[in-house]
Order: structure tokens, then sequence, then C-alpha cells
């Protein structure tokens, strides 16, 4: 990540890519790049899913962050087949807006997001935003609200949300071997059975994540990592 909240130099940019996988077998690719601008941090992306994942889809996004790593806004295009969907969010001080235009129809939503609240996306990246925000020991959990923004519609779902700190270890990445946590993150409503794993390294970043709690199923891996200066 750029850096880390609120002391410390932003980069310039930094900018990586994970490798997709479904049912262990890869299926495509996530190219991403964090810049700071004038607005804050300013985050574009691209996710293509190809075969054996069962709906190929491709998706482009830009999102904007304050320094404090607070999303104010998320600009989603998401193509499946010959269907395009786009949704707009933004945030409106401590309320959050969103509209979904899908063929001839448009769908609008209006919610509460406070400053404690959390946006949660298809991409990592909103994991490292969330743990920037938070210092993890072993052990260590945090439990918060959370916009949930995903398919089908790209739309918004409130949860609440558990993120656990559970091991310590040193972890291969694009940079060599680093030092590294792993995380358990599951909904309150639902139970950390059905939650997801995933390792990151002293900066937040991501570095493989799991389908569920079995780490013998890979869902994404950090493969490239280039930071500026």
């Amino acid at each position: 990540m750029p850096a880390s909240p609120p002391s410390g130099e932003l980069a310039t940019e930094v900018a990586g890519r994970y490798a997709i996988f479904f049912n262990g077998q890869p299926c495509g690719e996530e190219r991403w790049r964090i810049a700071s601008s004038a607005e804050g941090l300013i985050v574009t992306g691209e996710q293509e899913m190809v075969p054996p994942h069962p709906f190929p889809n491709r998706q482009a996004y830009r999102a904007v962050l304050t320094r404090e790593w607070r999303a104010t806004g998320l600009e989603i295009q998401w193509t499946v087949g010959e269907r395009r969907l786009v949704a707009t969010h933004h945030a409106d001080l401590t309320t959050w807006r969103a509209r979904i235009e899908y063929q001839d129809h448009v769908k609008e939503q209006e919610g509460d997001y406070p400053n404690y609240c959390e946006v949660e996306y298809v991409t990592h990246l909103f994991n490292s935003f969330i743990l920037a925000k938070r210092d993890f020991q072993l052990g260590g959990e945090h439990e918060f609200p959370v916009l949930r923004i995903g398919p089908p519609y790209m739309a918004v779902t409130p949860e609440r949300m558990l993120y656990r700190c559970v091991e310590l270890g040193t972890w291969a990445s694009p940079l060599g071997p680093l030092p590294a946590k792993r995380y358990v993150v599951s909904l309150t409503s639902r139970g950390e059975d059905e939650g997801y794993t995933f390792w990151a390294d002293e900066h937040d970043v991501v570095l493989e994540s799991y389908e569920g709690l079995d780490p013998s199923r890979p869902w994404m891996r950090l493969v490239e990592y280039r930071r500026g200066t």
C-alpha cells in the first residue's frame, strides 16, 4: 500500500497483479494500481475471469479514498457475455448512495455510512484498506458494520463483519519472503465456518487468499507488485 495512515510518506504509485483461481484451477487475473492525487487515493483496476470459472466476466473499477483509507466513491463496469452493468457509488458525508444501470433499468439505493463503517468489494484491495485502519496482534479481532458491494447487481448489502488475526508466519511474495499474518474474515450473521482466510504482509497487502478456510483451495494470489517513488 502507498503508506500506513496517518503518518508516512505516500508513494507516487503502487501497482500489482493477482492470479485468480476457481476450485484450485487458474481462471483469470486482476491488475490494479493505486496513486496519490489531490482527491486522495485513486484506485483503478480490471478483473477478468475465464473458464473454468462458471461465470466468465470482466469488470473494471475506479475507487476514491481519503488519505485515512475511507472509501468515498466506487465506479464499476461489469460485463458478462453481451450484458453490461454500470454501478456508481459515492459517499455524501455519512450517507452512501448507489445508482445501478442495467439494460434499460435503473435502481438507486441510499443508506447510512457512519465514520466507523467499512466498504467491501470483490478486489482484495478493500481488505487491505480495512486492515490499514487497525492494529492487529496475534489473536486480535475487530468487528464493524460493512457495506458489501458485489454480484449480481453490484448493489449494497449491509452486514456486520469480523476480522481475526489467527497466525504469524513468513510468506513468499513477488518481493521475496516477507513476514505475514493470516486473517479469518466472516459475517457475524453466518459464523466463521462460512468465512474465508488470507495472508497479508506487514504493509497490509494481501498475498494469498483461499476459498473458505481450506488452504488447499487458493482464491487469489499476488504474482506482481511494483512500488513507485
